[in-house]
């Protein structure tokens, strides 16, 4: 049954231990760090009880009947992707895109293993029975996920069983009833507002039995003892004079934390994969798990785009600068980012294929270039905001003085040909934060790195890519030529 974000919110106060600028959070919904991102969420499980917007987020359990969140769905046909696609697009479009890891990016990837889940299992043991299990609970129970695969940066020469400084996360001891486990992985974006933590397996496990320890899989929830979630900074300043001088970061700085396991114990019922390097090394492949991540990923990233680019066109018309050819010709390519987006999302669904498991899946391939490439247009989107807005951007007073002492002066100096003071300065704050603040500097970041290191992605991506019929391709060009040299006589 499909949660209310009261709900959803009364259930973030379970004695979770969450740390950030040196102090234990008690409840991070009313923390000012931290709560602008807990009520969004909070919104966004609201809108499943929107009369309006029900049908399209939500579908009948195959359980119970009662309404869960669509993006639970295990898709059946290129249909269900594309309704799953519209789910994703509301969540993303309420949100601007900016708010990269919300519920439905791990409800997604959940649904891709539970379809998968005979991946799971073993001669030792059946792990696949846990998967679909815990699906359907956290389908059932409408919980909030996040995950965690990558280990400690401690020497990037090294594999991480041959790390000097023994930190990464790792199987300890086990019993009849499960087994512990004992360091830290990251990065756990929007961990302070989950109910659970997945641990995926790392994207880099050496192929050899030493890596065995850290070749793991297994859900835990937040609350569990133990459990440390250790929360870089907010970007969401505070001593801000309003709340509309930041009006994103206020809402969707999401979070991201380090969490440190010690000495917890994991029951047998939650692990995936144990001391197996090669079911982790293998996961994403076998299970179809990138394809629909990314399903999600880019259906936000679209949002995101199409945002980037109204604002800077909103700009550009409200000092009617958008009248210039140079300045034309820098919209124009940000609507071209947001066609070519929209033209690879599409191709996605149009050429998805039936898997192994009875589900369909996206086709990985222009999903996949959408990713890699859309970290550098995103950086563009970002300098042509800076750009034409200019010296505006550094010149706009905070929202408060509309209810200072210089209001009138200020209602006075600041409007523009099209646009009155308030609504300008509302829109060079929103500008700001998209463009200049440290909530732009980590959502570039973020959509740099979210997915890995975009040249490891890169290299992937072409190891991977069925490149045998373009070789065939060239092949079949240079036998035609030597017939017409043989033809053509010395």
């Amino acid at each position: 049954m499909v949660r209310t974000g009261r709900q959803y919110l009364d259930s973030l106060r379970d004695g979770r231990e969450v740390y950030i600028d040196g102090e234990r959070v008690r409840d991070v919904t009313k923390d000012p760090r931290l709560a602008g991102a807990a009520s969004t969420v909070a919104e966004l499980y609201d809108l499943q009880h929107d009369t309006a917007l029900a049908p399209d987020l939500t579908y009948a359990s195959p359980k119970t009947g009662n309404p869960v969140a669509l993006s639970f769905i295990e898709p059946k046909s290129r249909e269900d992707l594309e309704r799953r696609g519209r789910a994703f697009a509301i969540v993303a479009e309420k949100c601007s895109g900016l708010f990269g890891r919300t519920p439905d990016f791990m409800n997604a990837g959940l649904a891709a293993i539970a379809s998968a889940s005979e991946i799971f299992d073993t001669e030792a043991r059946a792990f696949g029975r846990n998967v679909r299990r815990y699906y359907e609970d956290m389908r059932e129970q409408d919980l909030t996920m996040t995950h965690i695969q990558v280990n400690p940066q401690v020497d990037r020469t090294k594999t991480v069983s041959q790390q000097s400084t023994d930190i990464a996360l790792k199987a300890i001891g086990e019993n009849d009833a499960g087994f512990r486990v004992n360091g830290m992985r990251l990065v756990g974006t929007l961990a302070q507002f989950s109910n659970e933590i997945l641990v995926m397996p790392s994207v880099v496990v050496t192929n050899d039995e030493s890596a065995a320890d850290y070749a793991l899989a297994f859900a835990v929830p937040v609350a569990t003892p133990g459990v440390k979630i250790i929360s870089r900074p907010t970007l969401i300043p505070q001593n801000a004079g309003h709340f509309l001088d930041h009006p994103l970061s206020s809402r969707f700085d999401e979070g991201d934390a380090t969490i440190v396991f010690d000495n917890v114990f994991i029951p047998w019922e939650n692990a995936f994969i144990y001391r197996d390097v090669e079911k982790c090394n293998q996961l994403y492949k076998q299970s179809f798990l990138a394809e629909h991540y990314t399903h999600q990923t880019q259906t936000r990233a679209l949002a995101k785009a199409e945002f980037m680019a109204s604002l800077a066109i909103y700009i550009a018309k409200s000092t009617k600068i958008d009248a210039f050819p140079n300045v034309q010709s820098q919209l124009a390519e940000l609507l071209m980012f947001v066609e070519g987006h929209k033209a690879m999302l599409a191709q996605a669904i149009a050429t998805g294929s039936q898997t192994p498991f009875g589900t369909f899946a996206p086709n990985r391939w222009p999903l996949h270039t959408s990713q890699i490439f859309f970290y550098e247009r995103y950086d563009t989107m970002i300098n042509t905001v800076r750009a034409l807005a200019a010296g505006g951007l550094v010149a706009a007073p905070s929202y408060a003085e509309f209810g200072g002492e210089i209001s009138e002066v200020v209602e006075r100096y600041f409007a523009t040909a099209s646009m009155d003071s308030e609504k300008r300065i509302r829109m060079l704050r929103l500008a700001w934060d998209a463009s200049v603040s440290g909530f732009s500097g980590r959502q570039s970041l973020y959509e740099r790195f979210y997915q890995g290191d975009p040249v490891r992605r890169a290299t992937a991506y072409y190891r991977d890519y069925p490149v045998g019929g373009m070789l065939e391709r060239v092949d079949r060009i240079l036998d035609d030529l030597a017939v017409r040299a043989k033809q053509a006589g010395p």
